[in-house]
């Protein structure tokens, strides 16, 4: 039998979007008809309900059989820019597309997908955490804490980036930023940084594996960046900005 589907919709414009979830799959995009939409399972574990401008959505702890996670699709019309803030197990997150504010997410056994969207500021932590930003900007600083799991941050903008991740690699492609630092116990740091390497002091430092540069400290850098790996290997290449033709 096919699933049911609820529309649960807000006529006032949302600037908070706070969720609590146990096993689900979370996608916000841009609402094609500037309608604040949440589509959501026709089950008794999920809960929804508003303020003035805020939406709280709330999913109770399973038993202890398995069941398929939820899909929870949340619609955001274009001329609001909502926080979102995220606490979850087990769950996944996508948002692709829009303008957001301050994206918080603490969460354990977790698959976060930034795509193609603007965010004032990003701040995600907790257990084992697996995120990719792809095509995005950070306004503020984009912030990662985990014990474990894997970072991928490709052609990306973040005026701060400070990533820490215990056990696990982290993987900069074309990432745009003059402040960066990140730091890895058990895991690679391999990083491709936008900009001339002469506008950039750096701070290297592995402990039981191999890097391809050493720290360098140039006058009139107004660029940092910083990698500490434990026990991996340090990888830094900078790619030149080219000028229009």
């Amino acid at each position: 039998m096919k699933e049911k589907i609820l529309n649960y919709t807000v006529e006032t414009d949302v600037t908070d979007i706070n969720c609590d979830l146990q096993n689900a799959t979370v996608i916000i995009a841009e609402a094609a008809d500037g309608i604040f939409r949440v589509e959501y399972p026709h089950c008794d574990d999920i809960s929804i309900g508003n303020g003035e401008n805020s939406i709280f959505i709330a999913q109770r702890k399973r038993g202890l059989f398995f069941q398929a996670a939820k899909k929870i699709v949340i619609s955001v019309p274009a001329h609001t820019v909502p926080s979102v803030k995220i606490n979850g197990k087990n769950c996944a997150l996508e948002i692709a597309e829009g303008i957001y504010g301050q994206l918080c997410i603490n969460a354990d056994g977790a698959n976060i997908n930034l795509c193609d969207c603007a965010l004032e500021g990003v701040e995600i932590s907790g257990g084992e955490v697996n995120a990719r930003v792809h095509g995005a900007t950070v306004k503020g600083t984009l912030l990662v804490q985990a014990e474990r799991g894997n970072l991928l941050i490709e052609n990306a903008f973040a005026k701060r980036a400070e990533c820490r991740v215990k056990r696990g690699n982290i993987g900069l492609v074309n990432l745009n930023c003059k402040d960066c630092a990140f730091d890895t116990r058990k895991g690679n740091i391999n990083a491709a940084i936008t900009g001339a390497e002469e506008k950039f002091n750096t701070t290297i430092v592995t402990r039981e594996g191999t890097a391809n540069r050493a720290s360098a400290k140039r006058d009139g850098a107004d660029g940092a960046f910083q990698a500490y790996a434990d026990r991996g290997n340090i990888m830094l290449e900078f790619i030149e900005e080219k000028e229009n033709a």
